[in-house]
């Protein structure tokens, strides 16, 4: 039996209410059916030293801080309107200064906002929101979950569907961490390149493919 570390780096506070679960059922369920190995998915644990987004020097110093703590670290940057930027000014800068430290460094790149990771599945929302009755259209869902990166504002989507049933949005995005179905997300691309890209760190640290 293997154990299975892992940190997550974020954007925002609100990403880390959503982020940890999700990472961590997909993780679980990727060990599960990528690799012979037996393993035990420890929860993924928020670094953070302030409240907003941490520069690429401030990752590294929180791995340092952190060091031979975690297998893996997920840095999570939303991709916006330019995913050139977001390549240019932070994934390969950091991989740069990363340096040849044992942890795996995994990018997590949502589309314009994590928010459209939420917005792939209707189902649980409306359990989360209790609202069974409405449809992903009135919700203003796309038909096909991939279709989610299309959307030019996805928090401001995720947002008024919160206000419409006046609930706390922290407790919301705690539930979708939960509840999301992760084969709705396999069809979002940038969701399947984070999945690829986690299974090729866990391979460098000899995990067996199966």
């Amino acid at each position: 039996m293997r154990y299975l570390t892992s940190a997550l780096v974020s954007e925002g506070r609100t990403d880390d209410q959503f982020l940890p679960r999700l990472l961590g059922r997909a993780l679980t369920q990727l060990c599960y059916t990528a690799f012979e190995d037996a393993v035990e998915v420890a929860d993924v644990q928020v670094l953070r030293d302030r409240k907003g987004p941490s520069s690429v020097q401030d990752v590294v110093n929180l791995v340092d801080e952190n060091r031979a703590a975690f297998s893996l670290i997920f840095f999570h940057r939303d991709q916006g309107a330019d995913a050139d930027r977001v390549r240019r000014e932070w994934v390969t800068p950091l991989r740069t200064l990363w340096g040849d430290r044992v942890e795996q460094m995994v990018a997590v790149v949502p589309v314009r906002e994590t928010e459209a990771w939420l917005l792939a599945d209707g189902d649980a929302l409306r359990d989360a929101l209790g609202v069974r009755g409405w449809t992903d259209e009135t919700m203003g869902l796309p038909a096909n979950p991939a279709h989610v990166e299309r959307l030019g504002d996805p928090k401001r989507v995720l947002n008024d569907l919160m206000q419409r049933v006046s609930r706390s949005r922290e407790d919301h995005y705690v539930q979708l961490g939960e509840l999301v179905a992760l084969d709705r997300l396999q069809q979002v691309p940038a969701y399947q390149r984070w999945w690829t890209d986690t299974r090729q760190a866990l391979t460098t640290l000899g995990y067996r493919p199966a």
